[in-house]
């Protein structure tokens, strides 16, 4: 019996583009998983329909080739979704049909739902109709956390679904704890507007943040923000320095809300591994679902609004912060090491 696990063409030398992914199949390769390709098809939504057809060929030779390597009794392990063109993901179902048909393992782990994370309706219905093609398949799942396991129940699986609690970020190196620290709250990922718009209703705030990503309105920002550059995911730890890390996504301050927000209920932001990872404890809201991972593990503090925090702040005790700093270490040398996938597939049986 042999352990497979699907890598991307390309994935592993393009560190930065998807560092979950990449260190997920980093993890799988060092603990003995043999890694079979798969041609990361992404089509352009401005290119015609021919252009379209003709990356399908080579997706599917590749879906082809580990079908007829497989043998009864392996293990497939497939990071969903397949990062590339939904509808040409889709085509590979027929292979992976095949190969469950004939005794092999299918193992499902899951980096994003996508029907939980559109507004529009008909998008919605069609990520529906293709999480379950593809999670109906599957032999057993490997999911965000309990919130994400609750909803899909909901949906009608039944097959074991074990929680991974938290994705792991791998650093090189260590990572110094005890370094001198700046009361700043750090924000690192998409700072648009439509990603990040409660950014910009933040220039009253007591609390300085320190800015760290793509796409800033700085004239939207205030003084009490600093903008500190645009990093790749391998070099960020290198740069992140400050007191906590926020964890925060949507329009507004006073709660995660929109299509961005809403999603945080179920799903683990990997922001939230990068900060714990560096030694930052995180804020996080309440309602997300690694809100029960905070508190767990005693590695940060949980608001409903970001009203809260100069209060928080202010009245968080040396001891306090020093205990939670100790934690998050802890933990963060889980996530550096890539224990809670190791983990997480030891639970699910190998």
């Amino acid at each position: 019996m042999k352990k497979y696990c699907v890598v991307e063409k390309g994935l592993l030398e393009q560190h930065a583009g998807s560092k979950a992914r990449c260190d997920a199949a980093q993890i799988l390769i060092k603990e003995g998983w043999e890694a079979v390709y798969v041609n990361p098809i992404k089509v352009r939504t401005n290119v015609s329909y021919l252009e379209r057809l003709r990356v399908i060929p080579g997706f599917l030779r590749d879906w082809k080739k580990i079908c007829s390597r497989t043998e009864k009794g392996d293990s497939l392990l497939i990071q969903y979704p397949l990062d590339m063109y939904p509808k040409v993901a889709m085509l590979g179902l027929k292979y992976i049909r095949k190969m469950k048909e004939k005794g092999v393992r299918i193992r499902l782990l899951i980096h994003d739902i996508d029907s939980l994370r559109t507004g529009d309706p008909a998008d919605r219905a069609w990520y529906q109709d293709a999480e379950k093609s593809f999670f109906e398949l599957a032999d057993d799942i490997i999911a965000h956390n309990e919130k994400m396991i609750a909803y899909l129940r909901s949906t009608g699986l039944t097959q074991p679904i074990t929680s991974l609690e938290l994705f792991d970020y791998l650093i090189e190196g260590e990572i110094k704890g005890e370094e001198e620290l700046r009361e700043d709250v750090v924000i690192a990922g998409n700072l648009s507007r439509e990603k990040a718009g409660y950014l910009y209703s933040l220039k009253e705030s007591p609390v300085h943040f320190s800015l760290f990503g793509p796409n800033l309105d700085q004239k939207g920002t205030g003084k009490n923000c600093s903008y500190q550059g645009s990093f790749q995911p391998d070099k960020l730890p290198e740069v992140l320095k400050g007191k906590f890390g926020l964890v925060w996504d949507g329009a507004y301050a006073d709660r995660c809300g929109g299509e961005f927000g809403e999603y945080m209920r179920y799903n683990n932001p990997h922001k939230a591994s990068l900060y714990l990872a560096c030694g930052i404890p995180v804020i996080v809201w309440e309602e997300a679902a690694v809100s029960d991972f905070v508190k767990k593990h005693g590695v940060g503090i949980t608001v409903s609004s970001l009203e809260e925090l100069p209060e928080r702040l202010e009245s968080m005790t040396e001891k306090d912060y020093r205990t939670m700093k100790e934690n998050t270490i802890q933990v963060g040398n889980r996530l550096r090491r890539g224990s809670m996938l190791k983990t997480a597939i030891n639970r699910t049986g190998v």
